[in-house]
């Protein structure tokens, strides 16, 4: 039986559309009277998408290929990805992917008991690592797939061995640059440093200034903030909000704003990748850009003090951001942890258990235990608890394999044209003197930096000398 273009296209609209209404509604609690027409409508175009007549048509043009255009080869691409992890997580969890990360995280949330916490956790992670095995092993066309052999595929050689040398051959580095550097002079904590006196309402009052004085990087689009029970972006139609967590600092509540508007910013300039974990590469590097923003030029404190008009001259709030910064924070696996080299650190210990665990080197339950062995052994006594380690974890084994890498990759970037200071051709000097001269519509992100490519060598260096003269700006 032969099938129309236009039937293959239909598939890609319903794909669209669950995609979409999925993360529109991703907010809503899935029980909400009103919102059920809407989780019923999912499951509708899911069961169509899913249906004999559906695959049939798939399956046509899989073996007629050669005539599609590009655009319809990455649509096809998408539906078979979705296919595959709809196989694999009904083999493994019984449900459908959806299902079982929304499980997931209800369970770690609420039933984090210390028997129950043993037995499910080690078995959750098994199925997930045998699910990441055979979705990956099918759609790479792999045999026993190693974990480097996956995220090759995924971002490519260059990126994946430049990231992969450097973070082992200088993991050492790292650990006595954070030790020496911030641990041994006794840099002070979130609760030892001051904070701009700028209440939640104010908050929001200027991160929608904000929002105006960029609003040339935002196209058609209307963006909303607020405060809520969790951090996340909503979409709907040409209109963006953005969901803060509870109200802690200034300082957390404008990271968790800026990485939140890099994610918009991508979600509305993104287009269609080879791979949907490809795309991950993008949306992380301008989420990690825009947290950067405020500690590598005056302009954000400049923002602030214009806006506040009795808080503070720029070089003042510029000091005080400086300081929130780069405090220690006591649990650094924290959600409302800002401190650059921490993060790092912490996304290097992800790493290196990760790809441990899915090659089989440790068992599940040995990567809880690693996990408190490296935090101790790295940052010392913390506030953190094995309760908080294992939500990390799952937090980041959800988002999918290889994101710490990734990170990891993305940070070491930044830096690899030099300091991120007005000497230096950093990723971020367009931007600013766009934004500097009022013409924010003719800059367009540099695409060396916004894709995955090889990592040079000099950039950890780069890195250390940078934070290292951030700090003496602030600490001397």
């Amino acid at each position: 039986m032969q099938y129309t273009v236009s039937e293959l296209r239909g598939l890609f609209d319903t794909l669209d559309l669950i995609e979409e209404l999925s993360q529109k509604y991703e907010y809503f609690d899935k029980y909400q009277l009103d919102q059920r027409d809407n989780i019923f409508q999912v499951e509708f175009m899911d069961q169509h998408l899913k249906s004999q007549n559906s695959k049939m048509i798939y399956h046509y043009f899989m073996n007629h290929i050669d005539e599609l255009t590009l655009y319809e080869k990455k649509g096809i691409q998408k539906i078979s990805d979705y296919y595959l992890k709809e196989k694999y997580a009904k083999k493994y969890f019984a449900k459908n992917l959806k299902e079982a990360k929304d499980e997931f995280k209800v369970k770690w949330l609420e039933c984090l008991t210390p028997k129950l916490f043993e037995l499910s956790f080690e078995e959750d992670l098994d199925n997930l690592r045998l699910f990441y095995f055979d979705y990956y092993s099918e759609k790479f066309h792999l045999h026993s797939p190693t974990y480097q052999e996956i995220l090759l595929q995924i971002y490519g050689q260059d990126f994946v061995c430049s990231s992969c040398r450097q973070i082992k051959k200088h993991r050492d580095k790292v650990i006595q640059f954070y030790h020496s550097h911030f641990i041994s002079k006794k840099y002070p904590t979130n609760a030892d440093v001051c904070e701009l006196n700028i209440t939640q309402q104010q908050a929001i009052s200027f991160f929608h200034f904000f929002l105006l004085q960029v609003n040339a990087l935002i196209k058609s689009y209307r963006i909303s903030v607020e405060f809520s029970q969790r951090a996340l972006i909503k979409k709907e139609n040409h209109k963006f909000s953005i969901y803060l967590s509870p109200y802690h600092s200034f300082s957390i509540s404008l990271f968790e704003f800026l990485k939140l508007f890099g994610e918009v910013y991508f979600n509305i300039h993104s287009k269609n990748k080879k791979y949907e974990e490809y795309s991950f590469y993008q949306k992380e590097a301008f989420r990690y850009y825009a947290t950067l923003l405020p500690i590598i030029s005056q302009d954000i404190a400049q923002m602030i003090s214009k806006y506040f008009i009795e808080i503070g001259t720029t070089e003042e709030v510029f000091h005080i951001l400086l300081k929130n910064f780069l405090a220690l924070r006591r649990n650094p696996v924290s959600l409302t942890n800002i401190n650059v080299i921490q993060l790092f650190v912490v996304d290097m210990i992800s790493y290196e258990l990760e790809e441990k665990w899915f090659n089989g080197e440790i068992s599940s339950r040995e990567l809880l235990e690693k996990w408190k062995e490296m935090i101790e052994e790295y940052f010392g006594k913390t506030s953190s608890n094995q309760f908080e380690i294992t939500l990390r974890i799952f937090q980041l084994l959800l988002e999918g394999l290889g994101i710490p890498l990734l990170k990891l990759g993305i940070t070491l970037s930044t830096f690899e044209r030099g300091m991120l200071t007005t000497q230096y051709h950093h990723p971020f000097k367009s931007l600013l003197e766009h934004y500097r001269s009022q013409t924010l519509t003719q800059w367009l992100p540099n695409m060396e930096f916004i894709n995955p490519h090889s990592i040079k060598e000099e950039t950890l260096q780069y890195m250390f000398l940078y934070l290292s003269q951030l700090c003496n700006h602030v600490y001397q």
